[in-house]
């Protein structure tokens, strides 16, 4: 009998354990790191696969309540597209000039820690089709 009431404590412990494995708890960041960072729209549409894609983009992101520098980058890249100080800015302007995706940080400029980031898709109407067209029919 004892070692029937054991059984069934191990499995409804195994049970809570799954469960709570199953369900997500947020984690909550510093709350001078924590930034919403977007960028709207995040797709490019050209007509052709390949083709340069152009789109004036808007990045935005919640104010900082530390005054030190922030900047905006291309991932990858070592030099800012844009930097301010802080709170003076929360939203920028940018224009968009690729034919393939691209992410953005919102980083600090001391410490190249990395705020937020941010990707921005190219699609198209046509794919490039392999068949050459010359021009020239005979009929």
């Amino acid at each position: 009998m004892h070692r029937c009431f054991m059984d069934k404590r191990i499995l409804l412990l195994g049970i809570l354990l799954q469960i709570l494995a199953l369900v997500a708890v947020p984690v909550v960041a510093d709350s001078d790191s924590a930034v919403n960072f977007q960028v709207k729209p995040d797709r490019c549409i050209a007509l052709r696969q390949g083709q340069i894609c152009y789109q004036k983009l808007t990045f935005s992101w919640s104010p900082q309540s530390q005054e030190e520098e922030i900047c905006l980058f291309e991932k990858g890249s070592d030099t800012p597209i844009h930097c301010w100080l802080g709170q003076s800015l929360t939203q920028f302007k940018h224009e968009f000039e690729s034919n393939t995706e691209i992410t953005y940080q919102l980083q600090r400029k001391s410490s190249r820690a990395i705020l937020g980031e941010a990707t921005v898709n190219v699609a198209w109407v046509y794919k490039n089709s392999k068949k050459v067209s010359t021009g020239w029919r005979l009929f």
